[in-house]
């Protein structure tokens, strides 16, 4: 991959995308990275917070001109499997995913990844993925409920670079097994997803976010669109779009 490191940036998501509409020719797995993001941005209007050189932001241009835009979920899978797996052989703490693509180490948060596609026709003409992982901090001054670092996790500090290398060759790997058979990688890639999700055994509770109802369900698991399908403890299978359900945390907080 081709690596573009920044000082200081608000955003790399935001620099990415500024580029490719100024026409300048940033190649297929261009990595742009910084340990100093100063506006980062999470999921609808989300903010995250990074505190200067204790963290890793980056972001990663994909062509993917080979997925149809309804295969557009996969691109999603494979970024958050790729941050799960890396952080999963540093520690034997449970780490999950939590639908659709936030990074969880037992309940806490450890990294958040905000993917922004544009599509041309029936082709996606570029992936903008931006992934913030958490590694040295230990305070955060925000509102977050639950945040965790890979320092509070394992007890010693490491380096941001040497853990952005870590999840980008695999975004590599995964990205080329979709290059080379997209049919038998989508299907791979999305079983290993669904294997890794948070919650993904017993009753835990939930907020339908458009009804404001509470109840407690069972993860059924995720389609190939990225719904979120739920089976709740009287009965009847739901599935949820993003942002229409809300996870009730053991802090008593609900997170979308």
């Amino acid at each position: 991959m081709t690596k573009i490191h920044l000082d200081e940036i608000q955003s790399t998501n935001t620099w990415l995308l500024e580029a490719l509409a100024d026409g300048q020719p940033l190649v297929d797995r261009t990595v742009v990275w910084t340990k100093r993001q100063t506006a980062g941005r999470g999921q609808v209007g989300n903010t995250w917070e990074a505190e200067p050189d204790k963290n890793i932001s980056f972001s990663v241009l994909l062509r993917p001109s080979f997925l149809h835009p309804r295969e557009q979920f996969v691109i999603s899978e494979l970024t958050a499997l790729s941050v799960c797996e890396t952080v999963a052989l540093m520690t034997p703490k449970p780490v999950k995913i939590k639908w659709p693509n936030d990074i969880y180490v037992g309940d806490d948060k450890l990294a958040g990844i905000l993917i922004e596609n544009s599509l041309q026709g029936m082709t996606i003409c570029h992936s903008v993925i931006g992934v913030g992982i958490n590694v040295n901090q230990e305070r955060w001054v925000g509102n977050a409920p639950n945040p965790t670092s890979l320092k509070l996790v394992l007890g010693e500090e490491l380096d941001p670079e040497e853990v952005l290398d870590m999840v980008t060759q695999r975004i590599g790997m995964y990205y080329r097994m979709l290059e080379q058979d997209k049919e038998k990688a989508t299907a791979e890639i999305h079983n290993w997803f669904c294997q890794r999700l948070y919650r993904s055994n017993g009753f835990h509770p939930y907020v339908d976010a458009q009804t404001g109802e509470s109840f407690e369900a069972r993860l059924q698991g995720v389609d190939h669109t990225g719904h979120l399908h739920l089976l709740p403890a009287d009965g009847g299978e739901r599935a949820y779009g993003f942002k229409e359900v809300r996870f009730v945390l053991p802090c008593g907080v609900t997170k979308e």
